[in-house]
């Protein structure tokens, strides 16, 4: 139904013009023939229009707004109360595809009545610099980040934007862990920064083990599945440099549910709650760490994966408790000080 984006943001753009102008030929026509008139029969016809329409690139109607908002911003709010799409993955383009509209334009352009809609997905795989209380020590170009500058123990970091529903399929391409890391999701944004540690956050995660040591945990060491509080099963260990986490998660299930793969072969899969959004989520851990996170089409999804969210999944209550994990709601006191950050926990330091 609607053009998804995945190509970096300059291909990106000149792929959604190029393909806009080949798609749009019969409203160009239209809007052609509006903006051909004088102005004051152009003055009249604004004067006329009771509402906006904006349509998918297949040409189907997806919403029609009366009145007419005053602004981009306040178009694609009232797009999204009435058809679920965020705005932030919302791209407006004009009818003749010339133009995508900017949430900053003052006011709408109505010779042409009408808007196409592209869905881009890219909030869902950037990782969000801007809102993280370490962003500072951080280095972030769309879903590739780094901390050359890291000056506390560890910096969580998350998308964008959530997943909301349907089938998403993301690799972590880890060049480098220098100490430990965990790969998932999180439903709380509020544990971005350096406030929740590893073992304490409520997330679903691969964790990648410790490197450079022999501890044979699952809690601590060796590669496993971290999730709700719960080291629940044995993962393979990831090698310093070099590795790919591969993540599927299926939000329209039933149950809905996430697998976790290396290197293309499975390690397990659980069940993650159902009508709740859920941002991505890396930890880096020292100052070399680089994460890449990139959004691939399903196709490109292993069929073993695939095929682990249609079968039993693992019983995360039935792990081992990470100690000190206080649930939904961690309560800084609670947290034991010997398992924060040895410079505090501001991460302006």
């Amino acid at each position: 139904s609607h053009f998804v984006s995945t190509a970096p943001a300059a291909r990106r753009c000149l792929a959604q013009t190029q393909l806009l102008g080949s798609l749009c030929a019969p409203m160009s026509a239209v809007c052609a023939e509006r903006q051909s008139k004088s102005p004051n029969e152009r003055m009249e016809q604004k004067e006329l229009v009771a509402s906006v329409t904006v349509w998918t690139l297949a040409g189907r109607e997806l919403a029609v707004v009366s009145p007419v908002p005053k602004d981009v911003a306040s178009l694609k709010a009232v797009i999204s109360a009435q058809c679920g799409i965020p705005v932030a993955l919302q791209r407006l383009v004009e009818q003749d595809g010339n133009r995508v509209l900017d949430d900053g334009d003052a006011s709408l352009q109505l010779e042409c009545s009408g808007f196409l809609l592209v869905v881009d997905e890219a909030p869902m795989f950037s990782w969000d610099h801007t809102e993280n209380p370490c962003h500072a020590q951080l280095q972030i170009d769309g879903g590739v980040v780094k901390c050359p500058e890291l000056r506390v123990d560890f910096v969580n970091v998350i998308t964008k934007e959530p997943m909301r529903s349907g089938v998403h399929y993301f690799q972590f391409k880890m060049d480098h862990i220098g100490d430990e890391q965990w790969c998932g999701v999180v439903a709380d944004p509020g544990q971005a920064g350096q406030s929740v540690p590893g073992r304490f956050l409520t997330a679903w995660a691969y964790y990648c083990g410790r490197m450079g040591t022999r501890f044979s945990s699952i809690v601590d060491g060796l590669g496993s599945l971290h999730a709700q509080g719960h080291a629940v099963k044995q993962f393979a260990k990831l090698q310093p440099a070099g590795d790919v986490i591969g993540m599927l998660v299926d939000l329209d299930r039933d149950v809905p549910a996430i697998a976790f793969e290396l290197n293309g072969t499975l390690q397990g899969a659980c069940p993650i709650p159902k009508d709740t959004p859920l941002w991505v989520l890396t930890v880096v851990d020292t100052s070399q760490d680089h994460v890449e996170l990139v959004k691939l089409p399903l196709a490109d999804a292993p069929q073993e994966s695939i095929e682990a969210l249609r079968g039993a999944l693992l019983e995360v209550s039935q792990g081992t408790k990470l100690t000190g994990w206080v649930g939904d709601a961690p309560d800084i006191d609670d947290i034991p000080p010997e398992s924060w950050s040895s410079s505090g926990s501001d991460c302006e330091l």
